[in-house]
């Protein structure tokens, strides 16, 4: 994968800590900069209405003795300038952080500016959870792609392909490493007797389904994800038994693994 650049030396150095090996992919996000084209303009027009304001002010003074004949000239004169503060406090208030986010071989490093640098190997990785949202105006279209990481600390980020160029082959890699790792842990606490929840399914070596709702994987006959849903597929049904909307479910690719494992394992046993 082709790099954005370097990252800063707090991301290296937290990767090199925990031991997370090599690194596998970086994105970095591209905050918004300054509006300068408008606020120099307007810097322009306050400073020249303040002294053409100003100027007569003090010719009113001098001839009428009294400026506030020049008020309503004051007044008009200030308002480029309170317009050049609200634009400078409203982007302050809604500026973005220069972000870097890059994972490893054995795990995440997470890095916004001017804060804390969060390193996490994939054992504590939450869930990852992809996003992907259709807009549409009537004319054209477009699917803004998220992919969302959440820490076992309760940290979470999020990277998009809005913000982050290369986003895709990024979460790609990054997906599929995590859930590698965590098939083969989720497997061993199956194996332990845990009841694995993603989302409102819960699996168990037994079978699978919502609290109120639940079938032996030997009544499973495949689990799709389809028109933007999971679909788990009872044997001798046409439809399927239950849908759960893909967008927003935790580890997918990791129940998919697991479902799959676990039908095959129960149709030839």
């Amino acid at each position: 994968m082709r790099d954005v650049g370097e990252a800063p030396r707090s991301v290296h150095d937290a990767a090199q800590e925990l031991g997370l090996g090599a690194r596998k992919g970086l994105v970095a996000n591209s905050p918004r900069s300054l509006p300068w084209a408008p606020l120099i303009g307007l810097t322009l027009v306050s400073v020249l209405l303040l002294t053409v304001a100003v100027t007569f002010a003090v010719n009113d003074q001098r001839t009428e003795g009294a400026w506030y004949y020049s008020l309503p000239l004051l007044i008009l004169a200030m308002v480029p300038p309170a317009v050049l503060v609200w634009l400078l406090v409203a982007w302050s208030r809604g500026r973005d952080h220069q972000r870097w986010i890059a994972w490893y071989e054995g795990g995440v490093v997470y890095y916004a500016e001017g804060f804390e640098t969060h390193a996490y190997p994939w054992a504590q990785i939450d869930s990852l959870v992809r996003h992907d949202v259709k807009v549409t105006n009537g004319v054209v279209s477009a699917t803004t792609r998220k992919l969302h990481v959440r820490a076992t600390d309760g940290l979470s980020f999020t990277v998009s392909d809005d913000e982050y160029a290369g986003m895709a082959p990024f979460a790609e890699g990054l997906t599929d490493t995590f859930s590698r790792v965590r098939v083969a842990e989720d497997a061993a606490r199956l194996e332990a007797g845990e009841c694995l929840w993603f989302g409102v399914l819960g699996m168990t070596l037994g079978g699978v389904g919502r609290e109120d709702k639940r079938i032996g994987w030997d009544e499973v006959e495949r689990i799709d994800v389809k028109h933007g849903d999971v679909r788990i597929h009872r044997r001798g049904q046409l439809t399927a038994w239950l849908k759960v909307p893909a967008p927003g479910f935790p580890n997918l690719v990791v129940f998919l693994n697991l479902a799959d494992a676990l039908r095959r394992s129960a149709s030839t046993g």
